[in-house]
């Protein structure tokens, strides 16, 4: 904060005391100058010590010494016959810039009468204190009598002109008899007059509306502050007579309302104390105003209450329309498990149990354990998340029901309830069966088909090899290469059926928190090799503090394994194989979602991409890249990448790929993170 300079001194108060404080010896010696002092004298401690304390500050240094002995032992000695007491004198004191002003002195002996206190107060500040403490009291008595005329039962306007009258007539503030009220208009840009006092029929015409700048009344708007003219000539405004204005804005949160216009005499001096006088007054005004406009909101508030009551219950039928309209069944609880509210489709789908379902418990209906798992759904489950319940009727029928709940709360953010959707899915679940047995027996004919496909080749080999052999038209060595050919095409067949019942019977998972760094630096002694060979640099980009992934670690070894291979072979000789990993959760993982519906909202994930700059695919080979017994290679069985799809869906993972021909080809991996 900062502080008021001495008018005298120049130096900054250092305390909010009155009072400087001054020890002196038996010798009027100064012994002791406190900050204030300095302040009141403009005298540094360096510079007070030391020196005469009547020399340094009395303008009449030597009233109290005689015989060059101590002033303050002749004052004792004048005022009182025992040094004990104290002495309160009056003095013209002079500071350092040889300024005089009249101090109060009160001299205290200390203990032992070596040494004195001196407490010093400055009398024209304690006047000046007085006088604003009066000029305060008036502040607040007109003050109160603005706000007792405020509270008159009157109208707007009319308790406005009986102020503007009071005001005036103060003879404290020197107006004229004449006061005007100007509120801004609808477009912001100019004042229309509201109220006024002694103004004449052609002067209200003036002043009927003022645009913002264009007079003075204008200009306080435009600049939200008080502006003050002594003098205004009879061209610029409506009234001829030599005057001046104050021209006092107010405001609402830095937003001008309107501009009080007071008329002052030409001899009228500008005062501090009556423009703050007045701005309380037109701040109290604009009180007033804002107060009434608050009254005016209130009334239409209660007339805009009252249609709203009758829009929410034509919102009420509306909504409830759209709950009966549901295709699924809704039904509402409150905090113990009652039913308050539920849709036709609810009612069907708990007919068998129930014909009325409001007023009663739902685990009385549903059964106790049944309900709790439905309770609890709402405190575990994901925002969309929905499970399944089977629930079992007296005559045995067994319902599958999906269901997901919510926490339903009141306008405090308190608990009211739970609102729970429920889907008959028995049929569904039924077809879904059925379909699923269809898509078996499509998908065994086609594997079986490939499978054909596959096998036909090596066993046409074999039979030729042996008609060879058997028709003996042919040398032993000739017979000794059909055997080793019959052999490799034997190996072929073994190799096609162990990748096929790796496909059709993959392992079951021993899924645990897994590091994906141990995991990739078990593979890399396996691949080092071949990257050096082929001059192909493997870059590594993990993120800091990657999360584990739930999942098997054995499992996952291979399909990063079969994913470097096939990097190896599209790259060839010279290229970048990198694989990179990084924590999906939030907006990042929002992103993804919208290309994988698998990935779960609210949930966390790790993203592995395998990136390399090959040959790559182009987009019809990268659509069934995981396809059974598809391949792009010359020699492959084209189950690999149909194992490792397999093997990451049993491992709770996904793989997707993007390709493009002859720049490269990233598969992207998602795991659980734990």
């Amino acid at each position: 904060m900062n502080r008021e300079l001495h008018p005298a001194t120049g130096f900054s108060p250092s305390t909010t005391s009155e009072y400087a404080v001054v020890c002196c010896d038996t010798n009027d010696v100064v012994v002791s100058w406190d900050a204030q002092a300095g302040y009141l004298f403009g005298h540094t401690y360096d510079q007070a010590v030391g020196k005469d304390f009547f020399a340094l500050t009395l303008s009449d240094p030597t009233r109290y010494r005689r015989n060059n002995t101590s002033s303050i032992n002749n004052l004792f000695r004048q005022h009182r016959k025992e040094v004990s007491v104290t002495i309160k004198l009056q003095e013209r004191a002079v500071s350092a810039n040889r300024r005089q002003f009249p101090v109060e002195l009160i001299i205290s002996p200390l203990p032992g009468n070596e040494f004195f206190t001196i407490f010093i107060r400055n009398l024209e500040y304690i006047k000046k204190q007085r006088r604003a403490l009066v000029e305060q009291a008036l502040h607040f008595e007109i003050i109160n009598t603005v706000l007792q005329k405020s509270l008159e039962p009157l109208l707007l306007k009319d308790r406005l002109r009986d102020i503007l009258t009071y005001l005036v007539n103060l003879d404290q503030l020197d107006l004229l008899p004449m006061a005007a009220l100007f509120l801004v208009g609808p477009n912001a840009q100019s004042l229309n007059l509201h109220s006024c006092i002694g103004l004449k029929a052609e002067q209200l015409a003036r002043c009927k509306q003022v645009d913002f700048g264009r007079c003075r009344c204008g200009t306080a708007a435009r600049t939200n502050r008080p502006q003050f003219f002594p003098a205004v000539d009879g061209h610029e405004c409506s009234v001829t007579s030599p005057h001046g204005h104050y021209c006092i804005p107010f405001a609402t949160h830095g937003i001008v309302n309107g501009v009080i216009c007071f008329y002052v005499p030409a001899s009228h001096k500008r005062s501090e104390r009556q423009e703050g006088l007045l701005v309380s007054a037109a701040d109290v005004i604009g009180k007033i105003i804002d107060n009434q406009k608050m009254d005016l909101q209130l009334i239409n508030l209660v007339n805009d209450l009252r249609a709203s009551i009758i829009a929410l219950r034509e919102e009420k039928l509306f909504s409830d329309s759209i709950i009966q309209g549901l295709e699924h069944g809704l039904v509402i609880t409150d905090p113990d498990g009652i039913i308050q509210k539920a849709n036709t489709v609810a009612q069907e789908i708990l007919h068998a149990f129930t014909t009325i379902l409001e007023g009663k418990k739902l685990g009385a209906i549903i059964g106790e354990d049944n309900a709790r798992r439905v309770f609890s759904a709402q405190e575990k489950a994901r925002p969309g998340e929905e499970k399944e319940l089977v629930l079992t009727a007296d005559s045995g029928d067994e319902i599958i029901v999906r269901y997901s709940a919510v926490t339903r709360r009141d306008n405090t953010g308190q608990t009211a309830g739970t609102i729970i959707s429920l889907t008959d899915i028995s049929e569904w679940r039924s077809v879904r069966k059925e379909m699923e047995k269809m898509n078996r027996l499509s998908t065994v004919a086609e594997i079986a088909s490939a499978v054909a496909h596959e096998v036909r080749n090596p066993l046409a080999g074999i039979k030729i090899m042996a008609q060879s052999i058997e028709e003996n038209s042919c040398t032993l060595e000739e017979r000794t290469e059909c055997a080793q050919r019959i052999i490799r095409q034997v190996d072929r067949l073994n190799e096609l059926l162990t990748d096929f019942f790796s496909y059709a019977r993959p392992v079951i998972p021993k899924k645990q928190p897994t590091s994906l760094t141990t995991v990739l630096s078990e593979i890399k002694p396996l691949i080092i090799n071949k990257l050096i060979k082929q001059r192909i640099t493997l870059v590594e980009n993990f993120e800091p503090e990657l999360p584990l992934i739930i999942a098997d670690p054995n499992q996952i070894q291979q399909v990063f394994l079969n994913l470097f291979l096939n990097s190896v072979d599209a790259i060839k000789q010279e290229g970048t194989i990198e694989i990179a990993a990084s924590a999906l959760s939030g907006q990042k993982l929002s992103r993804y979602r919208k290309k994988n519906h698998l990935l779960a909202k609210h949930s966390r994930f790790v993203l592995v991409t395998f990136m390399d700059n090959g040959a790559g695919m182009s987009g019809a080979a990268a659509e069934k890249v995981f396809e059974p017994f598809f391949t792009t290679k010359s020699n492959g069985s084209g189950l690999g990448m149909s194992i490792v799809y397999r093997t990451l869906k049993e491992n709770d993972a996904t793989i997707s790929v993007e390709s493009t021909e002859g720049k490269g080809t990233t598969f992207s991996m998602f795991f659980k993170a734990c």
